[in-house]
């Protein structure tokens, strides 16, 4: 993968995350829930990243004809992603006491970064067919908890808050 190739994709996947964010407020069809966000939960903004970077996949793939670990890195870069949002989140929140959404933002391009490190670099943590494996166990995981969430901070919506802590609760 060529650095122009690397930028342009850090951009279209954070412009993509960034118009998933707001497509299901949008669009309002209860289908579109498996792709898209459809509240402010640490767990759905996964999809902000996760359906984003497979559809840029999907096109580095075919742009640049290139097989050997492509598919592997971006599922291991999304991964590691999901597992870097989460934990940063409930960490720094937890240490601080409050989600400040800048932060979270910094979070989610951090975690951009994460897929196409991985991509560049090739780095896999599955090798062929244990990465269509966990594609499918993880994308099966996601879609179970959209549809039957449980009764954890990961799955429930959290107010935005400013830095001095107060919450705004603005409708999105």
């Amino acid at each position: 993968m060529s650095k122009i190739n690397l930028i342009v994709g850090f951009v279209v996947v954070s412009a993509l995350g960034f118009l998933f964010h707001f497509a299901y407020d949008f669009i309002g069809l209860s289908g579109l829930k498996v792709v898209f966000p459809q509240n402010e939960s640490i767990f759905e903004h996964l999809k902000t990243f996760i359906f984003p970077a497979l559809i840029y996949m999907i096109i580095d793939i075919i742009v640049t004809k290139e097989r050997y670990n492509i598919f592997s890195s971006y599922i291991s870069g999304i991964i590691v992603a999901s597992i870097f949002m989460i934990a940063g989140y409930f960490t720094y929140s937890g240490i601080i006491g409050m989600n400040i959404d800048w932060v979270n933002i910094l979070i989610f391009f951090i975690c951009v970064a994460i897929i196409f490190y991985y991509r560049y670099k090739k780095i896999t943590l599955f090798e062929g067919s244990n990465s269509v494996i966990a594609f499918i166990v993880y994308l099966v995981i996601i879609e179970v908890f959209t549809f039957y969430p449980t009764d954890i901070n990961l799955f429930k919506e959290l107010p935005t808050q400013c830095l001095i802590g107060f919450s705004l609760n603005l409708p999105h």
